[in-house]
């Protein structure tokens, strides 16, 4: 019989006290779902729980600077983040992420020889490569509070005010340890040598830079951009490290696809077909293809290769696409001949197509 580990427990129990119902909710399906196989009508009564959204409530916060006029919050606020899932990374940016989450949690050490482990940094990169995801995954492996810099508020058309939402933002995110991200930072840290930039904004930008020279040691500030040209040249050189994301490679779009449980044989012929998207691209394919295996009672293998043709249907070639009809096809245990009839294609393509899809997987 599968026992609940202790740890899963007390992780539950820690989530519970701190009024944290997103990661209580998480463990707890984590729990349920070992509890499947060996108990499953204890692990559907906690599931049914668990669905009624009768989260836990914690205790007082230190409250989050607001706008003055409109009094909407300046951050969003994601406390304790917990991740439902190991996120995957080329291996030299893997090797950054593991460098800073080492230095941070070896502060002591650091501070005991005189040095601060690393403060700033600022992730580039095109939308969809993981920039957010990453720095949500530094404060779960921190279990630090993470506070997003809500630009719709932030910004205001007096650029004055625009000035002191931004020192309010700062103030707070300094008062206690914890980790500030700015994303789309472009959209603040422009370049002070637009003509067409109005004294006000260049100041707005020298208190920004300053505040990034007197972060403290105890929280971290990271940065994002989609648009990293737009960036102004000083910015650069106060973030102690700079990451750089990239859509994924095929081998990693491969391990990403394996790691959902499709076939070795298919995830190696869909990620020929799917480089090129970005990770929120493939999670987004996978996860719409999971619950669809599930709420048709399909195979995730003939599943994901159903969605992932509707998902290329847009970009890819009218030639790519018939292949993958084919691969699908002949996956739900159609003959090469009746392929052949219900595509309209000549019964020697079928063949063409099937055998160099074995020979790309190793069949």
């Amino acid at each position: 019989m599968v026992t609940i580990a202790e740890k899963d427990l007390e992780s539950l129990y820690q989530q519970g006290v701190r009024g944290n119902a997103a990661a209580f909710a998480l463990i707890g399906r984590q729990i349920a779902s070992k509890l499947k196989k060996t108990q499953p009508d204890l692990a559907y009564r906690l599931a049914e729980l668990l669905a009624t959204d009768s989260g836990t409530r914690g205790g007082p916060r230190i409250a989050a600077p607001v706008d003055s006029d409109s009094r909407r919050s300046l951050l969003k606020e994601g406390a304790d983040v917990l991740l439902g899932f190991e996120p995957k990374w080329e291996s030299f940016l893997e090797q950054q992420l593991l460098e800073i989450i080492q230095e941070r949690k070896s502060y002591k050490e650091l501070l005991t020889a005189g040095l601060e482990p690393i403060r700033s940094m600022i992730f580039t990169g095109p939308p969809g490569v993981g920039k957010t995801l990453a720095a949500h995954w530094i404060a779960s492996k921190l279990e630090l509070p993470i506070y997003t810099l809500d630009l719709a508020s932030v910004m205001s058309s007096l650029l004055g005010k625009t000035g002191t939402n931004i020192k309010a933002v700062i103030e707070h995110a300094k008062s206690i340890p914890c980790i500030l991200f700015l994303d789309e930072f472009d959209a603040i840290a422009k370049r002070r040598d637009d003509d067409k930039d109005v004294g006000e904004l260049k100041r707005l930008v020298n208190v920004l830079l300053q505040a990034i020279d007197e972060w403290p040691s105890t929280s971290v500030l990271i940065a994002a951009t989609n648009h990293p040209d737009m960036l102004d040249p000083a910015a650069w050189r106060r973030f102690e490290a700079t990451l750089r994301f990239e859509n994924p490679p095929i081998q990693l779009i491969e391990g990403i696809l394996t790691d959902a449980k499709v076939s070795p044989k298919i995830a190696k012929q869909l990620a020929a077909h799917l480089l090129g998207n970005s990770f929120s691209d493939i999670n987004r394919i996978v996860l719409t293809a999971k619950k669809r295996a599930i709420l048709d009672q399909r195979s995730l293998n003939d599943t994901i290769i159903d969605i992932s043709l509707k998902a290329l249907a847009s970009s890819e070639s009218a030639h790519n696409t018939r292949d993958m009809r084919i691969i699908q096809l002949s996956l739900q245990g159609l003959s090469q001949r009746k392929i052949a009839g219900e595509l309209n294609v000549s019964h020697p393509t079928v063949g063409k197509v099937l055998k160099e899809f074995k020979e790309s997987t190793n069949v």
